[in-house]
């Protein structure tokens, strides 16, 4: 007996290990209930899943970046106040010779106690490779945050679907459990009939009400694990504590839609690997990163036009009309060559070279990895396919078998150490069908995902 209730338990911790969707209200708790299929469970979570919208975040930071670097090269205006108050005006040496003292100097202090300028210069980039190349970068990074957030969805969707699927193996094996929970309250209650009368043994009716208060242990350990499982999966969506869900979707219309074949004869293109797709995206961001390193040889030339007006004064009159401002206009043309860094630019170029030698090796890597995890989960997945037809034949061999055991004790033509073996391998046969159920879904998760054409 104690073999049948560790193999149920096992199995409930085992399954615990970590839009258009209807709305009504539960009068008893006033909770908000939401009804989901899968597919409405994943569009909710796009929209809610606490990463996803980091994810999106980021694209939206990433778009913003794109926009900054381009302003660079765009005209630049800006503008200055300068306001100087001489305290102690300076002094300046003035040969002799301007006032008859040859060979001598005079100190004179000169000038105006206040003094103000306002400026406005207008700056533009005229050619930069730094800013063309880093300009290219930015939107390599802006698609690779788009190719990210793509993968990021992908992955909450394969969650969702995950643990969607869990918390509907687990509630069916629930049923199961109760339903079986039923039959072996009622036997006990026959026992106890039966002992009293002198039919049974007090042994018989002990080992009867052993095995219904072990099962209905297990049935209140299944239930809080059951809940565990319902908790996870709100939050994955991204409901809240005043919230529930109700699962529209059942195990049968995910089992119809497992084709084995199919699955196991698609053919895989790693080219269209969201994983590998994603590699390529951050390779062409080194490949920029080289090329971006190599354009600190060429020169940049800019050009300004500056626009400035000066008044001095002994008193505070900066305001009045009638006190006089000196403009000074001025344009230019600024070109910044490099000639030497000790060999700065020169390691800097190396060293971004070497990183996309390492793209070579990276790329190849994933190929070969993505190749062997394709030909191991077609295997995975029909090994779990196999699997779960035999446990269903055995699951209802198991059943059958225990409920003519059960029939046969309860007219006396069989004894209660083979209808608690026969119980025992009910409850395995029950444990051994749920966990081929959700394996054969989840490796169809996984497999889908690696096939899947981005």
């Amino acid at each position: 007996m104690k073999s049948g209730v560790f193999s149920a338990v096992f199995f409930f911790w085992f399954f615990c290990l970590p839009f258009g969707w209807s709305q009504t209200l539960d009068p008893n708790t006033a909770k908000s209930v939401k009804a989901f299929s899968l597919q409405q469970a994943q569009e909710y979570a796009y929209e809610n899943n606490y990463d996803l919208k980091n994810s999106t975040t980021d694209v939206e930071i990433a778009r913003k970046m794109v926009l900054q670097n381009t302003s660079i090269g765009l005209p630049q205006v800006n503008g200055a106040i300068d306001y100087m108050d001489y305290i102690v005006q300076p002094t300046t040496l003035i040969p002799g010779e301007f006032f008859g003292k040859p060979g001598t100097f005079q100190a004179l202090q000169f000038g105006t106690t206040y003094n103000m300028t306002l400026k406005g210069t207008l700056t533009q980039l005229i050619y930069s490779g730094q800013y063309l190349v880093g300009l290219q970068t930015a939107r390599a990074y802006l698609e690779t945050s788009r190719q990210k957030n793509l993968r990021d969805k992908v992955d909450i969707r394969d969650q969702v679907a995950d643990v969607y699927i869990r918390l509907l193996v687990v509630e069916e094996g629930i049923k199961i459990l109760d339903s079986t929970y039923v039959v072996v309250k009622k036997l006990v209650e026959e026992a106890r009939k039966s002992w009293q009368v002198g039919l049974l043994e007090d042994i018989e009716v002990d080992q009867a009400d052993l095995n219904r208060s072990n099962l209905e242990a297990t049935i209140t350990y299944t239930k809080n694990q059951r809940d565990l499982i319902y908790a996870s999966l709100k939050f994955l969506i991204g409901l809240k504590d005043n919230e529930e869900l109700v699962q529209t979707d059942n195990l049968a219309f995910f089992l119809a839609q497992v084709n084995r074949d199919a699955l196991v004869n698609q053919p895989f293109d790693y080219h269209s690997n969201i994983d590998y797709t994603l590699l390529k995206k951050s390779d062409y961001l080194t490949l920029m990163q080289y090329k971006l390193s190599k354009t600190a040889y060429q020169p940049t030339l800019s050009g300004y036009l500056s626009a400035s007006t000066n008044a001095q004064r002994n008193s505070w009159t900066f305001f009045s009309s009638s006190e006089v401002w000196y403009p000074t206009v001025n344009f230019g043309i600024s070109l910044q060559i490099p000639i030497w860094s000790s060999g700065s630019r020169k390691y800097s170029v190396d060293q971004a070279r070497l990183n996309v030698e390492k793209t070579k090796v990276t790329d190849e890597k994933m190929r070969v990895g993505l190749e062997l995890q394709v030909a191991t989960a077609k295997t995975e997945f029909s090994n779990a396919y196999a699997i779960y037809q035999n446990k269903v034949k055995g699951f209802e061999t198991a059943l059958k078998i225990y409920e003519k055991t059960m029939t046969k004790y309860q007219q006396g033509m069989a004894g209660s150490t083979d209808l608690n073996q026969r119980y025992q391998q009910f409850l395995s046969s029950n444990n051994e069908y749920m966990q081929s159920i959700y394996a054969v879904l989840s490796q169809k998760i996984r497999l889908s995902k690696l096939l899947e054409k981005f």
